[in-house]
């Protein structure tokens, strides 16, 4: 029996607002036009905070429920996107300037659900380098090169204010918000 018939696959971010969302989806619309890059179009425009892991179906209330008792001390902060960049040859991204308030919003949204769902999500070792992906994996090493030349002469900024989490539920072919919740009162 594969994975999908018994889990689903979720992740949680703090989603850029709509008009953000606009904006950087002609640049995921420009990657796929000329590269078939179609994986970041599953998606909104967002900031990872936990990234996409497998939950027993039956558990899926039960991730809601602790979303839904996260609290914070940390109050909405400003985050600001600033200039494209890239790791390796498989992801092409908005950087995010670097942003105290954000790492300790994922480090306490991690703390908050690694313990009661310590089977399905792991502490993320890698050190957190928070970013809006405009292409990943589906870009060919061949079409990298291209596709950076394009965006390293691009200028792009914007600033949104982060006030909630998002979690999504991968829906056959796109993720869906699901659940939202506030971190700041």
């Amino acid at each position: 029996m594969n994975q999908s018939a018994t889990h689903n696959m979720f992740y949680m971010a703090v989603l850029c607002p709509p008009e953000i969302d606009r904006q950087i989806q002609q640049y995921k619309e420009w990657i796929r036009d000329r590269f078939g890059c179609t994986v970041a179009l599953k998606s909104a425009a967002h900031i990872t905070l936990i990234p996409p892991f497998w939950l027993e179906h039956k558990l899926e209330n039960d991730l809601i429920n602790t979303l839904n008792s996260f609290h914070s001390p940390i109050p909405a902060f400003p985050v600001t996107l600033n200039g494209f960049s890239h790791f390796s040859n498989r992801v092409i991204f908005i950087a995010a300037e670097e942003n105290h308030q954000l790492g300790a919003l994922r480090k306490a949204t991690e703390d908050h659900f690694i313990i009661p769902f310590h089977n399905s999500i792991k502490p993320d070792d890698r050190p957190f380098h928070p970013h809006v992906t405009i292409a990943n994996r589906d870009i060919k090493p061949g079409d990298f090169n291209k596709a950076w030349e394009h965006f390293a002469q691009k200028n792009y900024r914007t600033v949104f204010e982060a006030s909630t989490i998002s979690l999504l539920k991968l829906s056959p072919g796109k993720w869906q918000v699901i659940a939202e919740r506030k971190f700041s009162h």
